[in-house]
């Protein structure tokens, strides 16, 4: 790829040498995740306008302006200022809606390994939910049980009330609404 790219891209685009090689770097990361793909379908191509730059020797930051290597100086709109104290890495600049956008890449230290100091369990099952820790264990009976027996006398009456042919609890206006009660009082029991 370098004896391939480096001196076109030096030559005939004269771009600086650090711009070249990120140019021709970000092109081989493209095609390796293209033969990585398993699913491959078509040859990969340039899109979206964008391009890698390297740290220090592609883009630096000074002054409320972003200098880009070969003579390109922008001045920054936005800036997220919560990561400032981190390590600045690569940076994707973009082309976008008319608009120059860079991507910059920190380098965020891994938070330290940190000590439990109790371990808590929790087991949630239909009939109760037990909790605790290797000294104190607590039960709390679930609502399931009550519903249940809301749900048996509802079924219950509709059995009673069913023939063969047709359901005649539902006929019947004050089984219907003894039967829907049942259900209603049930819902309420799982939901409070």
């Amino acid at each position: 790829m370098h004896r391939v790219l480096y001196r076109e891209l030096r030559e005939w685009f004269g771009f600086p040498s650090r711009i070249a090689l990120d140019c021709y770097r970000d092109a081989i990361a493209s095609a390796r995740a293209w033969r990585r793909n398993p699913y491959r379908g078509k040859r990969p191509r340039v899109k979206k306008l964008s391009m890698l730059l390297h740290h220090g020797s592609g883009y630096r930051i000074e002054d409320g302006y972003v200098e880009i290597i070969g003579g390109i100086r922008m001045k920054i709109i936005g800036l997220d200022g919560r990561y400032d104290q981190y390590e600045n890495r690569e940076a994707r600049l973009i082309y976008r809606e008319g608009r120059m956008i860079l991507w910059i890449y920190k380098r965020i230290p891994r938070p330290e390994k940190c000590k439990p100091r109790d371990a808590i369990a929790i087991d949630i099952n239909e009939r109760k939910i037990v909790y605790g820790d290797d000294e104190i264990n607590k039960d709390i009976g679930t609502a399931v049980d009550r519903a249940y027996k809301w749900k048996i006398l509802a079924e219950n009456l509709q059995k009673k009330y069913s023939f063969t042919r047709y359901p005649a609890w539902m006929r019947r206006k004050a089984i219907h609404n003894r039967i829907r009660s049942y259900h209603r009082k049930a819902g309420n029991v799982l939901e409070g």
